[in-house]
């Protein structure tokens, strides 16, 4: 029990070495601008670690002073215009690399296995001749033979202002998108197409919530380890695990539809500060105490504004907007009883011990709170 005590907070201070950020989530984004003229411009950001052949071989080729001409990264590039499948009307888009921009960060940055070096690269096309009264149907899809980071966030802009920002994995295909606004009082797409994006988006933003907390969110993650620590009974648990959700959807949804606004600089350090309060309080106390349940929700109140940044920052469909939304926070909601079920699955056969307190709860709510502290110190600065 000694050595499985040592091993939980190794692993916990080993999270000393991730950055201070609280939303970790690597992802590829590409946004398709047409242009009235029929002129397409293309801006990827994307990490090639795995495309390069490891990290390594991605720091080698980001010191090339002329990328486009570098025979590596020029053949790299066109794997990645062959691999964007953008099709109008059915017609293939051709598109040609004609800029980018590497990652000019040091070697052990490039091997930091959370830290993401991102590559600009800007591909250019001509839209396709068009029969005339074409409606211009724009479907995307991106070729699993390029190694893609996933979720690949993809925003289409119309020349008249109308755009769709879609979250998409390798080898799913986009909604339709319009090139040309329908005429008043006419669907943009038929029903079934409506129905169809509709479960397709919610299936994304929760399998995307999900990835916020496993493996991604490891504040989070923490958080909840800490409320497992400090509770034997497992109603109690689950009870504060519910006050926890029920407070982090009310800020998630406020913050979503701009009710609420709270600026990262305090919400980060505040999330730390949240764990580490949590870690010392299971110090402190044997029991739970009877304030625990306020403290947790209003907890939960400020890891809901954390999940609203990382929201924004990806960006929410202007169709099925609620539905994408809720289902973001259900894979919230699941991530977390896998952690509570992932921890009853390890240290569960210890829980009604003697010696659980002394070798699992002391430990490891030090292991927390000693991190949370560190993170909000790097927070602050």
């Amino acid at each position: 029990m000694r050595r499985f005590a040592a091993v939980l907070v190794a692993l916990l201070l080993g999270g000393a070495a991730l950055p201070a950020s609280a939303h970790l989530l690597n992802m590829t984004r590409i946004d398709v601008d047409f242009a009235a003229g029929g002129e397409v411009e293309v801006a990827v950001s994307i990490d090639l670690t795995r495309e390069a052949g490891g990290p390594g071989d991605y720091y080698a080729l980001s010191r090339a002073t002329a990328p486009l001409h570098e025979a590596r990264l020029a053949a790299l590039f066109g794997r990645l215009a062959g691999a964007m499948q953008l099709q109008v009307d059915g017609v293939p888009l051709l598109l040609t690399p004609v800029a980018a921009t590497l990652p000019q960060q040091s070697e052990a940055e490039f091997r930091n296995p959370v830290n993401w070096p991102m590559t600009g690269v800007q591909l250019r096309g001509v839209l396709p001749p068009r029969a005339a009264g074409a409606p211009g149907r724009v479907l995307a899809r991106f070729d699993t033979a390029f190694a893609f980071e996933e979720p690949i966030a993809l925003t289409l802009h119309a020349a008249d202002g109308r755009k769709m920002t879609r979250w998409l994995v390798a080898g799913q295909q986009s909604p339709k998108f319009l090139l040309q606004a329908p005429p008043p009082g006419a669907p943009a797409t038929s029903d079934a197409d409506t129905r169809r994006a509709g479960w397709t988006t919610a299936f994304e933003y929760l399998r995307f919530g999900f990835l916020h907390i496993l493996p991604k969110g490891l504040d989070h993650v923490l958080f909840v380890v800490g409320l497992y620590l400090g509770t034997r009974n497992l109603r109690t648990l689950l009870m504060l695990v519910t006050s926890f959700t029920l407070a982090h959807s009310v800020t998630l949804i406020l913050s979503s539809f701009g009710a609420l606004r709270v600026p990262a600089a305090v919400v980060e350090p505040a999330i730390a500060l949240s764990i580490a309060w949590i870690a010392i309080e299971n110090l402190l106390f044997v029991r739970v105490s009877a304030w625990r349940a306020a403290i947790v929700f209003a907890f939960g109140l400020l890891h809901g504004l954390g999940f609203a940044a990382a929201l924004r920052e990806l960006g929410l469909p202007q169709q099925n907007f609620l539905g994408a939304l809720l289902s973001f926070n259900v894979g919230v909601e699941l991530g977390q009883l896998t952690v509570v079920a992932l921890a009853l699955l390890l240290t569960g056969w210890l829980r009604q011990r003697s010696g659980y307190r002394r070798l699992v709860v002391v430990p490891g709510s030090l292991a927390i709170a000693a991190l949370a502290l560190l993170w909000t110190v790097q927070r602050l600065a």
